[in-house]
């Protein structure tokens, strides 16, 4: 299927001014729409359009699936590593655990799995699925008769001995995809004015994508929004850490990301679990507005404490100049 001709001719002016440096969040929003229903298996570039296109509830994704992994990740050490709950594979359990096997599996070091259990990413996914029921009326999941074996445990036990994570995925995969969407179409396009852009695009994809809500495999709700790898930054001084050793860092804010947070149920109440869900390579600095920057000095048990934060919000937005800026500073 090819893009109309009234559409790309509509694209090549969005194109323009994206070339141009001359565009805005809206002209980001119809180029997604319009290329959308092109992006074939392009899974990051569909994740991306498919936020312009529900910008309610993401039930589907692969960032729904990133947030889904990492709420089974921590219910099952919530309930069964710090619960100290034996997982008894002959009787019936929660489906989630199930799910768990899966993801888990995925994020796990293959060569060790190759090494001590005799199994590859993919062929321990297959093993899972064949000894495994699961039941949607229950919620349960149940180990298929004659199935199992004292290998497949060993394997599960590996991948669920550690709380894994990664990123959705990175801002540079939706780049080159969207390119890639834009050749199978015969767009045209000047790729060194593209790229001088990506920048700015991808703070617009930021500001799409933050203060979203979705709605995870088991029932319950995740966000993710704008944020830093770290919200806060040493200028001097040091602080103590909850383990009781002391340290100057972090030194820096870090990259942008999207940040993801689910909410388990813990055995004090809500426990809030938050994770980077998109990487980028963005400089705060470069690309927020010299007023979101905040420094506060105020002594410690150490002495001469001073930090500086980053006042960002759930909802933020592109400023003329190209740099973010709190949504609420533009409606006051």
């Amino acid at each position: 299927m090819m893009l109309p001709l009234k559409d790309r001719a509509k694209l090549n002016q969005t194109i323009s001014r994206i070339q141009g440096g001359q565009f805005d969040a809206n002209d980001i929003d119809g180029l997604l729409m319009k290329l959308r229903p092109y992006a074939c298996t392009r899974t990051v570039f569909l994740e991306v359009a498919h936020f312009v296109a529900h910008p309610d509830a993401r039930d589907r994704g692969v960032a729904q699936q990133s947030l889904t992994a990492m709420a089974d990740s921590m219910r099952f050490f919530v309930e069964y590593v710090s619960g100290k709950k034996s997982l008894i594979l002959d009787a019936p359990f929660p489906s989630y655990v199930y799910r768990l096997f899966l993801s888990q599996t995925r994020l796990s070091d293959e060569r060790r799995l190759k090494a001590e259990f005799k199994v590859s990413h993919s062929s321990l996914i297959k093993k899972i699925e064949s000894n495994f029921t699961v039941d949607r009326k229950t919620d349960t999941c149940s180990l298929r008769t004659g199935k199992g074996g004292s290998e497949l445990i060993a394997a599960l036990q590996y991948v669920t001995g550690f709380i894994h994570s990664r990123p959705a995925f990175h801002v540079r995969d939706f780049h080159q995809q969207m390119k890639e969407v834009m050749h199978a179409q015969g767009v045209n396009f000047d790729e060194q004015a593209w790229d001088a852009q990506t920048d700015r695009i991808s703070l617009a994809i930021l500001c799409l994508m933050s203060n979203t809500t979705f709605a995870l495999n088991d029932g319950s709700r995740a966000s993710c929004k704008l944020e830093t790898e770290n919200h806060f930054r040493i200028l001097s001084g040091q602080r103590r850490l909850p383990t009781g050793s002391i340290t100057s860092e972090p030194s820096s804010f870090g990259s942008l990301i999207i940040l993801g947070v689910v909410t388990i149920k813990g055995s004090k109440g809500p426990l809030p679990v938050s994770f980077p869900l998109i990487d980028t390579n963005l400089n705060p600095y470069d690309h927020c507005d010299p007023s979101l920057f905040l420094k506060d000095h105020t002594p410690n048990e150490l002495g001469e404490y001073e930090i500086e934060i980053i006042n960002l919000a759930t909802d933020m937005s592109l400023s003329q100049d190209y740099k973010l800026v709190r949504t609420d500073s533009l409606v006051q």
